[in-house]
């Protein structure tokens, strides 16, 4: 069986404020939103803005791949452990840090010799890391950037986001999300022990299969704030990092107030290319690039909506470079059921009677 562990290290949470900065095209994918965007920009100053963008072209490996160096920090695995630690380590694994040679799913889907011999210049080389390790033109750039600056150059580029980033935002953002933060990590402890190892792992990870991962011995297990309600994986050696969307909590009073569950599923179905997606996964299961083909858009659009799919429980993906797509069982059965417990049973008009024009005639 395989070992779940708790590592709730704010490292993690302070790398993955910089995935959200660095992507805001995926903004309507964030449950933070555009106001979070705006509040942080009112914090970074225009140097440390365009450091970020020059370093990250809106890619978000740049900074993911900085989770390999927070999962080895120890505790209390500060972000300035993780600044210092980028700090001290030699400059050339600063910059095969950035390039994914230390990264599992890199190294499935190329040689990490050919890393190093295009860190060295060998245009062939080059070319086949731009073209078998990059997802889309933003790292595409990202990743020709770093392969055309020096050790020294990038590990200092890192460094100096490190700081100040940590200065200017991260610091704040940890004070007012630290509450949710440990909250979740208290809950996700009791679901555990409550339902067991397979039905937590269901549970949590939105329908990916976790333990498809080759040669998984164990998970690790840590809540995010800022990324919801993504979830992020992450494999380092026989471990694989789980990021958890720390749960919304809506509290309300109102008896009319819809279940969350249900909000969160009509969400997630009211848009006509998601119904196509799930029409077409009734009829088998896909690669992601098999669905970006069948409807002729591009890959980083269907993650968009996928993602949404599986955080509402509706679509499940196995691990993987590779990864198929299919419908979760008894969705449509969650979905009824959902809707009779909180729609009320529909009064029959009678012949002749007048029907309600409005909301306010109703009685």
């Amino acid at each position: 069986m395989t070992n779940v562990r708790f590592d709730p290290k704010p490292a993690y949470e302070f790398v993955l404020t910089l995935v959200a900065w660095a992507t805001p095209q995926r903004v309507d994918s964030y449950a933070v939103g555009a106001p979070w965007f705006a509040e942080t920009a009112e914090r970074v100053a225009e140097p440390l803005r365009a450091r970020i963008a020059d370093l990250s072209h809106g890619c978000d490996h740049v900074f993911s791949r900085l989770l390999g160096v927070a999962v080895d920090l120890e505790l209390p695995g500060t972000a300035r452990q993780l600044r210092d630690t980028v700090a001290a380590m030699p400059a050339s694994s600063a910059r095969l840090t950035v390039l994914g040679y230390y990264a599992r799913r890199t190294r499935r889907r190329i040689d990490p010799a050919r890393i190093a011999d295009a860190v060295r210049g060998e245009r062939d080389a080059v070319r086949e890391v731009l073209e078998l390790t990059t997802d889309g033109p933003e790292c595409e750039a990202a990743m020709g950037g770093v392969l055309g600056r020096s050790d020294d150059e990038v590990q200092a580029m890192l460094v100096e986001i490190l700081d100040g980033w940590d200065a200017a935002v991260f610091d704040e953002h940890l004070t007012r999300t630290r509450p949710s933060l440990e909250a979740e990590v208290a809950h996700l402890r009791s679901r555990l022990q409550a339902i067991g190892t397979l039905p937590f792992l269901e549970e949590v990870a939105n329908g990916t299969d976790l333990l498809a991962t080759p040669a998984l011995e164990e998970i690790v297990v840590f809540p995010t704030w800022v990324l919801r309600p993504w979830n992020v994986f992450w494999e380092q050696r026989s471990s694989l990092l789980l990021g958890v969307p720390v749960a919304e909590h809506r509290a309300s009073d109102d008896p009319e107030a819809p279940p969350d569950r249900l909000v969160q599923l009509a969400k997630a179905l009211g848009d006509e290319r998601r119904l196509r997606l799930l029409r077409r996964l009734t009829t088998g299961n896909f690669t992601l690039q098999e669905l970006a083909d069948h409807f002729g858009l591009s890959k980083s659009t269907l993650l968009h909506h996928l993602v949404i799919l599986r955080s509402a429980g509706i679509v499940r993906v196995e691990t993987g470079p590779n990864g198929r797509y299919s419908l979760r069982p008894g969705m449509p059965v969650e979905l009824q059921r959902l809707l009779d417990g909180y729609l009320p049973a529909v009064r029959r008009v009678g012949v002749g009677a007048p029907v309600p024009s409005s909301i306010d005639e109703r009685g």
